[in-house]
């Protein structure tokens, strides 16, 4: 049995709702109010070994047969690996490490950024004006000094002008690195829609939003397209369906630290 708690269909908590649907696999959706901390709420998901060693901090939780499942890109290709019908990875090694390359880049580079700009811009504006010292007891909670952190910069709205500067420019590199890959093929990894895709769309998703200014038909026409192209899909389009607030782009919550390369 498979079951995925997830909250808005945006960055790391949309990737596996994607590669599920793209698998048809069964499972059992549950909504998790990441906004409201349902997810430090004693009745959540009792805390595991994996459950602690999450990378991403914020982010969704696959448990299949009992077994609990974190980090996206760990789940998605877990996925692959457990359900290998309706492929989404190439058979052949070169493929295979091509995506894992993207895979590094998206998620200690990419998504940082684009998840910082996101906080700043969508999520501490959420909180202005609430009483930061009535959240104490839901922030004591937190496990991870480096989450617990990233929600106390978003509730005051403490990024700073370097920080958020270099989310940008992770976020400009990062999509210049999509546009010329689109460049040389169809999709990220040769002429094949695969895990890196929806890697990288999972992030890239929101920025036609969340940064018009760098993700735009002008300035990244070959994104645009791409976008687009994956946006169509049945299972994208069933994935994203699952919002309850309608505006899944506009949805970020702290989660993964700043790399030191990239």
């Amino acid at each position: 049995m498979l079951e995925l708690y997830h909250w808005e269909p945006n960055g790391s908590y949309l990737k596996p709702l994607i590669a599920l649907h793209e698998k048809e696999l069964s499972f059992r959706g549950r909504y998790v109010d990441v906004l409201a901390f349902e997810q430090y709420q004693p009745e959540f998901l009792p805390a595991t070994r994996e459950t602690e060693l999450n990378p991403e901090g914020e982010g969704p939780v696959l448990v299949h047969d009992g077994r609990q499942l974190t980090e996206s890109l760990f789940m998605i290709e877990y996925l692959e690996d457990a359900f290998p019908e309706k492929p989404l990875r190439p058979s052949d090694a070169i493929s295979q490490a091509r995506i894992l390359a993207w895979a590094r880049f998206i998620n200690e580079v990419f998504m940082p950024g684009a998840n910082t700009l996101g906080c700043h811009l969508c999520l501490a504006p959420q909180f202005k004006g609430r009483d930061v010292a009535a959240l104490e007891p839901l922030l004591a909670r937190i496990p991870m000094k480096h989450v617990e952190e990233g929600w106390r910069l978003a509730l005051t709205d403490g990024y700073s002008a370097d920080l958020l500067q270099d989310s940008e420019r992770k976020v400009k590199l990062s999509v210049q690195r999509i546009e010329d890959a689109l460049a040389q093929s169809a999709w990220l990894v040769g002429s094949t829609y695969s895990l890196a895709d929806i890697d990288a769309f999972a992030i890239c998703n929101a920025l036609t939003t969340l940064t018009p200014g760098i993700v735009n038909g002008s300035a990244t026409p070959r994104t645009v397209d791409w976008l687009n192209r994956i946006r169509a899909r049945p299972a994208v389009r069933t994935a994203l369906s699952t919002t309850r607030t309608g505006n899944p782009e506009r949805a970020f919550a702290p989660g993964p630290e700043h790399s030191r390369w990239g």
